[in-house]
């Protein structure tokens, strides 16, 4: 089985019916790495608030977690406008550092998750050059959001990345990311990921998700850029988390060896199967969307 290090920020979700619900990058992509069979470690920062224990609680069950205690966790609110989904950031913790990883065996994939800015590009450098891992993917989401307490969140242009950022993405094997959180180009992916290849540089296999409408891939080693569209769709469901899940098996689905295009196909199709679970256990029927994207 592979292994799979996951590094990113629990989150505490507020929802418009009222529930709270743990959330973020690292538990839905832990998620869907036990799913997929791979040994999971699990890296994140959090609170003590009960949704928050309730979440590391369930990360310690699918595999080897390492929690960096935080005063808050970061809280964000869902909200739907015109059937879009907009968070509200309430809370915010505190970047992880590379004392919190210590010293882990050299996994076959490292997925890096920020969804607030929690990892910061000297923690990615870190892990590049310390755990190196035979294999680093990244979602890019928590780099590319104008993130303030009590407002709502905002995707930013590429150029908001740093110099930094920008550098150590470029050292990744692949970067996940979705044309939501792009915002040079809206509604243009190809130009979206032209631009995000012209920012981070020619090493990274680079997938654009697009929602219902599959994903762009761009594969340095191929020669050219290829668009995928799934003939099933799956709707009526909530689609949070989906990115991550994406994310998590495009990365173990690479480090199994699968060529860039048959891991994003495996990973479209794992998270078809995720909504059809989730809606087959609302009580919804299996006819319906894939794509949506990460907490």
């Amino acid at each position: 089985m592979s292994e799979l290090l996951i590094v990113g920020g629990l989150t505490i979700d507020r929802f418009v019916d009222g529930t709270v619900a743990p959330g973020g990058s690292v538990l839905h992509s832990g998620l869907a790495g036990a799913s997929d069979g791979g040994t999971i470690n699990l890296v994140t920062v959090a609170g003590n608030e009960p949704a928050a224990r309730a979440g590391l609680a369930r990360l310690a069950s699918i595999g080897e977690l390492v929690h960096q205690p935080a005063p808050t966790t970061t809280v964000y609110r869902h909200e739907e406008r015109a059937g879009v989904r907009v968070l509200v950031l309430e809370a915010r913790s505190e970047p992880i550092t590379a004392h919190a990883v210590g010293r882990l065996t050299r996994p076959d994939v490292a997925l890096v998750a920020p969804i607030a800015d929690e990892v910061p590009a000297e923690l990615v450098e870190w892990l590049v050059r310390e755990v190196a891992a035979r294999q680093t993917v990244m979602l890019l989401q928590g780099w590319l959001r104008r993130l303030v307490v009590g407002e709502e969140v905002q995707p930013l242009p590429l150029d908001a990345l740093s110099d930094d950022q920008a550098r150590v993405a470029g050292q990744a094997d692949a970067i996940v990311v979705s044309t939501e959180d792009l915002t040079e180009a809206p509604g243009d992916p190809f130009r979206q990921a032209a631009e995000l290849r012209e920012r981070i540089g020619p090493r990274p296999i680079v997938v654009v998700t697009l929602g219902a409408e599959g994903y762009l891939l761009d594969d340095p080693a191929a020669d050219r850029v290829i668009a995928s569209m799934p003939r099933r769709v799956v709707t009526g469901v909530s689609a949070v988390g989906a990115g991550d899940t994406f994310g998590a098996a495009l990365a173990l689905n690479l480090a199994r060896g699968a060529d860039p295009r048959r891991a994003a196909d495996l990973a479209t199709d794992r998270v078809i199967a995720m909504l059809e679970e989730r809606g087959s256990s609302a009580g919804h029927g299996a006819d319906g969307t894939v794509g949506g994207e990460p907490a």
